[in-house]
Parts: C-alpha cells; sequence; structure tokens
C-alpha cells in the first residue's frame, strides 16, 4: 500500500429508491443499491483522502433525464462522508446548444461538478453519436464552463476515441479504464497502437483502472495484466497517468485493496515522486480539488 493518502477518481455508488438504474436491474452484483458506507467498508485498510463521484447511466430518454437528481443524491452521501471532494455527473452532450441551460444550471448550483461524463459504449450507434456535429458541440462547451470529458468506451470502439479527440483540442479529455482494453482477447497490439495514437494529444490523460474486469474474472494473473499497465506507462507516464478503483464495478473481478497491490507490485522501484503523482497528486489537479 502507498505510504500516504491516495484519492480515488472513479467512485459509483447508487440509491435504488431514489434513482432508476435499467441498467442493473435484476443484476446478481450490481442490481442492489450502494451506499458510501459499502464503500468506506470495502476499502479495508486503504487510506484514502478524497473521491471523485463517477455517473451511473441513471435512466434517460431523448428528452430528459436524473441528472441533477443524481447530483443530488452524491451531495447528500458527501454530507455522510464529506471525501466525496467531485462529482462528474451525465449531461446529454448530444443536445449541442440546448444542452448549455443544464451545464449552467450545474455550475450555479453544484459547485463540486468538475467535468462530464456521457457514455457512449452503450449506445445503439456509438460511433454516430460521438462524431456527430451536436455532440461535438455539447463536448465544446464543456470549456466554457472549465469542464472536462470523461471517456468511456471499450477497446473494439477505440477507433472512434481517435478520431473523437481530434475534433475537441481545446476540452480536457480524460480516458475511463485505459479504454477497456481487450485483455481477455490478447489484444495487446491494438492497445500498445491505440496508446501511441492517442499520446498525441496533450489535452488527455489516462485512469488507469479495471484492467481485472477486462481480463478474465475469475482466473486472471498478474501477468495477464502486465503488458497493459506497461504499456501505459510507456506511452502515458507519472505525469499523464491517474489512479482510479471503479468500486463496485471492479467487484467482478477484485477488491480495492487487492488492485492497489497488483499496481504496487508493478510499480516497484518506482520514485516516490512518480507514485505520488499517480496515486494523488496528478488527481488533484485534473479535478481541481484543491487538496
Amino acid at each position: 500500500m502507498p505510504n500516504f493518502p491516495i484519492i480515488d477518481t472513479h467512485l459509483h455508488i447508487w440509491d435504488f429508491d431514489r434513482l432508476n438504474y435499467s441498467l442493473f436491474k435484476g443484476h446478481p452484483l450490481f442490481g442492489k443499491s450502494y451506499q458510501i458506507e459499502d464503500y468506506q467498508r470495502d476499502c479495508g485498510q486503504l487510506d484514502v483522502e478524497a473521491m471523485v463521484f463517477l455517473e451511473c447511466y441513471a435512466d434517460f430518454d431523448a428528452k430528459s433525464g436524473q441528472y441533477i437528481e443524481e447530483i443530488e443524491f452524491v451531495e447528500d452521501s458527501a454530507k455522510r462522508d464529506p471525501r466525496i471532494k467531485a462529482i462528474v455527473p451525465m449531461a446529454p452532450l448530444e443536445w449541442g446548444d440546448r444542452v448549455e441551460p443544464m451545464l449552467a444550471q450545474m455550475h450555479a448550483e453544484h459547485p463540486t461538478v468538475k467535468g462530464i461524463r456521457r457514455i457512449v459504449e452503450f449506445d445503439e450507434d456509438p460511433r454516430a453519436l460521438t462524431l456527430s456535429d451536436d455532440f461535438i458541440k455539447g463536448v465544446k462547451l464543456l470549456e466554457k464552463f472549465d469542464y472536462h470529458f470523461e471517456i468511456n468506451v471499450n477497446h473494439t470502439q477505440m477507433d472512434i476515441v481517435r478520431e473523437f479527440v481530434k475534433l475537441v483540442p481545446n476540452v480536457r479529455l480524460i480516458l475511463d479504464h485505459c479504454g477497456k482494453p481487450g485483455i481477455a482477447e490478447g489484444a495487446i497490439a491494438q492497445y500498445r497502437d491505440d496508446l501511441k495514437a492517442l499520446s498525441a494529444h496533450e489535452n488527455l490523460v489516462i485512469k488507469l483502472s479495471d484492467l481485472p474486469v477486462e481480463a478474465d474474472h475469475q482466473h486472471w494473473t498478474e501477468a495477464d495484466l502486465a503488458p497493459y499497465i506497461d504499456a501505459t506507462v510507456e506511452h502515458f507516464g507519472f505525469d499523464r497517468m491517474i489512479y482510479a478503483g471503479d468500486y463496485p464495478i471492479c467487484l467482478q473481478a477484485t477488491t480495492l485493496p487487492q488492485w492497489v497491490e497488483v499496481l504496487d507490485r508493478a510499480f516497484a522501484g518506482v520514485s516516490e515522486d512518480d507514485l505520488r503523482k499517480f496515486y494523488r497528486n496528478n488527481a488533484n489537479q485534473f479535478y481541481r480539488l484543491g487538496l
């Protein structure tokens, strides 16, 4: 474990009594509420200084969604654990200019909102959505509010990301979960090629998380993950990598303490300065936490 407190930049909590989540309904692991107290318990011996909440794909449609309601739920949770220092909600960026009033409301009324995530991975046509003129307009609006955009895709959609980043050069971007590489499929060559291309865009950083989930859930080994960790370090370095736990999604394949132990062994011999960048300082700067 690091000998200093860390920042977890990817926390999910949800409450079926307050919001609707069709994505998780009936799921054997996720079909129940996860509250901040569950996260506190499952951190074990991890010393977590601060957390960043990421939206949980609460139900929405073409005209409306639970965008503000989810923020309010997390704000209430932060009253019970003030270590929740930042919120990255969902917003319908595909609305283009019409999303600006919602972003303005978030900015004016919810100061812990630091950026926006609109998951394109689960869309019926991720390419058409991500590269549409209105979506690009919506993403570009984030710059006006000093918000960043979080990219959530899987490895079969990384070609879309390689085109998308060229269209929004002035918006700060972060790639969640390393783009969900095809570890179970052995797609290391594709991963290296994607990261080499994406690392050329200086407005993009990468969130190192969820690799066990992208491997065989029950039978992954550290040797399976090592090439992907090494490639991430090679192309983004410790100045552009950020640690994340992805609770409770990570529970499909690992625990929060186990994931940190994997990273500790992978980074054996790395300077404390670089470890502090990865586990804390880069997150503090990127999410503007003021710690």
